[in-house]
């Protein structure tokens, strides 16, 4: 056989094994993610909830159908996810999409079931436009139904699909209660975590009384920033609750702050410590300041507008533990936060660490004045890393949970005299503790797939040379190889030329 039919012969080959592998592939499609941290791949906890569906869940997705391309890209990110989730659901989960953009009546529609409008820029003629475009879903089952009010591009899309369908599949929430009583924050200072809450729970205002039990309809306890005395008998009161498998999650901030009106960091004392101790932890009056930090706001003689400058009493925290409280959190920011003291003692509780401020940190002991001026350099920061937040549970899991922070406002929209947004981290946090106090963990792993904070890692003065080195001198030495092995191969082709019967 020639070489030209041979050469013939293996293209036909290789295109009837293309054309079989294409229909194998069609008939037992096959993906592969190759993500550090799988974000298109489904979770366990999604699957398994599809899985246990009660009953057929319907989403009706409402798109605007003239979107810009990259709102368009989050529609057809929305409508593969639900494709994938009705296939895993087997049958169980049906969507529809509709588009609300040419009709008034269907728009109004989309509005009152709960879907915000929304503001997009567009471009058309060479003309920028906003536009309002509707992006939100409802998802119903039975009688119960779940909002989503907008979506946005990202891994972030599955929890909040999966804590929709979750949402309707509850027959009735759980309740936690939100304590006040002490100078806590109202409810309403609390509206963005309680929107985070309300997918799973439901949130009430409560108090404790020193005659009477905490009512056991709160399945669990947030109490957030208290700064009033709590006496002894109410502490009782919540160690009774405790003992009957209830959890409490408690942000305290034992050193007191107000920036926008004072440089003064006070010791502050409400009648905690004994309590805490009894449970193997202590929270120092001091604060802690990490390198890294955030940023704050000072005004320079000379100039009209702030600087910033960086603030180490604002650690920027992205050192977790594998606790499960910590789990898919990215950054954390709290604005003056205390230590914890791990202690022991009793050794029917276990204490954990759940957070971390860096390697470079320091230990302020209050009282003291926060100077905003002062330069800060690596001497200052010898003390290592802080214990930020801590778990405690009993060994025997037959009581309750504790998660105590030694920050008081870091879920709360009071941060630093202001009121402004919080970090997603923060509110992660808070809600991971809720759940984790309520061994409700079943979605926690989903949540992980909405970290955006991924910094590259620091390997060194060493590493970054040698990196530096390789970069220069790579494309060289492949360049050198490259020619020596071509005259090489050509001094071999010459020989084999001089050899006799060469030309036939």
């Amino acid at each position: 056989m020639s070489r030209r039919s041979v050469a013939t012969l293996n293209l036909v080959l290789a295109l009837a094994a293309g054309t079989l592998l294409n229909l194998l592939a069609q008939q037992h499609p096959f993906r592969a993610d190759l993500t550090a941290d799988k974000r298109f791949t489904l979770d366990t906890a999604t699957t398994h909830l599809l899985h246990s569906l009660p009953e057929a869940v319907t989403v009706t997705a409402y798109f605007t159908g003239d979107l810009p391309p990259e709102l368009a890209a989050v529609r057809q990110d929305f409508k593969d996810l639900l494709a994938e989730y009705a296939s895993r659901s087997g049958g169980n989960l049906v969507f529809e999409f509709l588009d609300p953009g040419p009709s008034a009546p269907m728009q109004e529609l989309a509005i009152s079931e709960g879907v915000r409008p929304l503001l997009a820029q567009t471009r058309k003629q060479d003309r920028s436009e906003n536009i309002q475009v509707l992006m939100g879903a409802v998802v119903r089952m039975g009688g119960r139904k779940a909002v989503i009010p907008a979506l946005q591009a990202g891994p972030g899309m599955e929890w909040v699909l999966s804590s929709a369908i979750a949402q309707v599949t509850l027959v009735e929430k759980p309740l936690i209660g939100v304590m006040q009583g002490h100078e806590e924050p109202p409810l309403r200072a609390l509206d963005e975590l309680a929107i985070q809450l309300s997918a799973q729970y439901d949130v009430e205002a409560t108090v404790i009384y020193d005659s009477f039990p905490i009512n056991e309809r709160f399945s669990s306890l947030l109490w957030i920033d208290p700064k009033d005395s709590i006496t002894p008998w109410q502490l009782h009161r919540l160690d009774e609750y405790m003992a009957k498998g209830h959890g409490v999650v408690l942000a305290f901030s034992p050193v007191a702050t107000q920036l926008a009106t004072s440089a003064e960091a006070l010791p502050r004392d409400v009648g905690l410590g004994p309590w805490l101790a009894a449970k193997g932890l202590r929270l120092d009056h001091s604060l802690v300041a990490d390198a890294k930090c955030g940023e704050v706001g000072v005004m320079q003689s000379g100039t009209q507008r702030p600087i910033s400058l960086p603030f180490p009493y604002y650690p920027l925290v992205d050192q977790f533990t594998d606790h499960p409280v910590a789990h898919g959190l990215d950054q954390v920011m709290f604005q003056c936060i205390s230590p914890i003291t791990i202690i022991g003692g009793d050794t029917a509780l276990r204490q954990e660490p759940i957070l971390l401020s860096s390697a470079k940190s320091a230990v302020q002991p209050a009282p003291f004045l926060i100077d905003l001026r002062h330069r800060w350099s690596d001497a200052d920061f010898r003390s290592g890393p802080q214990v930020l937040g801590a778990a405690v549970e009993r060994t025997d899991a037959s009581g309750g949970r504790l998660v105590v922070f030694g920050n008081g406002n870091f879920c709360t929209g009071d941060q630093g005299g202001q009121q402004v947004a919080l970090p997603k981290g923060n509110l992660d946090l808070m809600v991971n503790a809720t759940d984790w106090v309520q061994r409700n963990t079943a979605l926690l792993s989903i949540r992980g797939k909405q970290q955006d904070h991924r910094p590259i890692a620091d390997q060194g003065e060493g590493v970054r040379n040698l990196l530096k080195w390789m970069n220069l001198l790579l494309p060289v030495v492949i360049v050198l190889l490259y020619g020596l092995g071509r005259r090489i191969w050509r001094q071999r082709q010459r020989a084999r030329r001089k050899q006799p019967g060469h030309v036939r």
